[in-house]
């Protein structure tokens, strides 16, 4: 069932110590949202609960977040960089293997993994909130994907044939897979098998390289 905005108003009060409070509440509502998903889960996750345990209005919550995914993208997105791929990285083995890396780590916290896994669920049902997760957290980090593959492919790192949205699939469709349907263990001895596959994909020895282009 879904959350419906309360649709009364409030005043909104002006000045530094308004301010304050504002940033009082934003802050109570993000950790209150955190506590009902760690206790309860998705299946249970609903504004009224957040208001109750933040003490404040239905009203307050939904004047900063339009719904129960805006919500859920704020307290995925917090403490993530804008770019979280270096896309300037002198190599793009070092830049794929830091990225993945600290990616499956990142996974290991049980609270964050709840608020991802919640944030897909709840993009199969509401069609903003599929926009919101498309448009603010996986085009950006696919975008600075590409833009890291094209600039080795510049330098000469990988073949000129190599189809960059493909990598980028294969790469981190697994991740994804694993999270959701967590039949395997998301691990840094996954991330070492991922990562040893893709790079025979996309780094031919030069011995190999040399003796394709001389037959």
């Amino acid at each position: 069932m879904q959350d419906t905005p309360d649709q009364s108003s409030e005043p909104v009060e002006q000045g530094p110590r308004a301010r304050r409070r504002r940033q009082q509440t934003h802050d109570a509502i993000l950790e209150a949202a955190r506590e009902v998903l760690r206790v309860h889960g998705y299946a249970r996750f609903a504004m009224e609960q957040v208001a109750a345990l933040a003490g404040v209005s239905k009203t307050s919550i939904y004047r900063r977040w339009p719904s129960k995914g805006a919500l859920l993208i704020e307290l995925y997105m917090e403490g993530l960089p804008d770019t979280a791929i270096v896309e300037d990285a002198a190599s793009l083995k070092s830049e794929l293997r830091r990225y993945l890396v600290s990616t499956v780590e990142r996974v290991q916290d049980r609270e964050w993994r709840t608020i991802l896994s919640s944030l897909v669920a709840e993009a199969q049902y509401d069609q903003a909130t599929a926009t919101l997760l498309r448009d603010k957290v996986v085009l950006p980090r696919r975008e600075s994907g590409l833009r890291l593959l094209r600039k080795a492919q510049e330098r000469g790192e990988i073949a000129a044939d190599v189809d960059h949205d493909i990598v980028l699939d294969l790469l981190f469709g697994p991740v994804w897979y694993r999270l959701l349907f967590e039949h395997a263990e998301l691990d840094a001895d996954f991330a070492k098998r991922l990562l040893a596959q893709v790079e025979k994909m996309l780094f031919v020895p030069k011995a190999a390289g040399k003796a394709a282009r001389g037959a």
